[in-house]
């Protein structure tokens, strides 16, 4: 089933919840969303170094596991932000000294928790934490040689950004969002980009359609200890969610 035919589908149950009116003054949407992402960079465990390029348009044949979710809420003046990203993955590369072919594979849990201060109904800035839990298990054959590495790893990147949300037409949203962070405390650095295009069916009912951009630089240890995950995580997503 393609990925709009999933969201439409999703978009039919969530109809048949009624909103709820709040009595807080407290706007609530909650998203389920897919993502066909790519995976490019480089991954280190020791003495075990490989380059990565997994394109999205192969992504279900390595996809072995996902589960993505989001929630916003928002006052006049305030917003809570969390995004929930668990997906298993296969990679194929080459080797550090460019012979032999090394397979990748990766278990990854993303948790982001922010605030947002409400500029104004268009634009805000926000400041938050998001949380990094790897296993990676890395496999590198060459002629006459094999070598197999596994590690897990989790950090926690402090990041700081800002969110515009445009209005397209009366239903249509154009929404704009990039933060970064790291600096040392988790990443070295990363940055992270969304563009989507968000369409407000009913008053309880909202679709989304986008591009996602993740690009971390983490590194720790040394010698044979060392840990290296420099990678880029990006493709389309479409997402579908409830407001109450």
């Amino acid at each position: 089933m393609g990925l709009a035919a999933v969201a439409v589908s999703l978009a039919c149950t969530l109809l048949a919840q009624p909103a709820a009116a709040q009595s807080d003054g407290w706007r609530h949407t909650l998203e389920l969303y897919l993502m066909a992402p790519s995976l490019s960079g480089t991954v280190g465990m020791g003495q075990l170094e490989t380059d990565i390029d997994l394109p999205s348009s192969s992504v279900f044949e390595n996809l072995e596991f996902a589960a993505l979710a989001d929630y916003r809420g928002e006052s006049d003046s305030w917003a809570v932000l969390a995004d929930i990203v668990v997906m298993n993955l296969g990679a194929s590369g080459t080797g550090s000294v460019g012979r032999g072919a090394a397979d990748v594979d990766v278990d990854e849990l993303i948790v982001e928790l922010a605030g947002a201060w409400r500029i104004s109904s268009t634009f805000e800035v926000l400041a938050g934490a998001r949380y990094t839990d790897l296993t990676s298990r890395v496999e590198l054959t060459t002629p006459g040689f094999e070598q197999d590495a596994e590690v897990s790893e989790g950090w926690i990147d402090p990041i700081v950004g800002a969110q515009a949300f445009l209005p397209l037409a009366t239903a249509l949203q154009l929404q704009l969002r990039g933060d970064v962070g790291g600096f040392g405390v988790g990443c070295d650095l990363t940055w992270h980009a969304t563009v989507r295009v968000n369409w407000q069916v009913s008053d309880a009912v909202r679709l989304g359609l986008g591009y996602r951009v993740l690009d971390q630089d983490y590194e720790t240890g040394s010698g044979s200890d060392v840990f290296r995950w420099d990678v880029v995580t990006q493709g389309p997503l479409v997402a579908a969610g409830i407001t109450f």
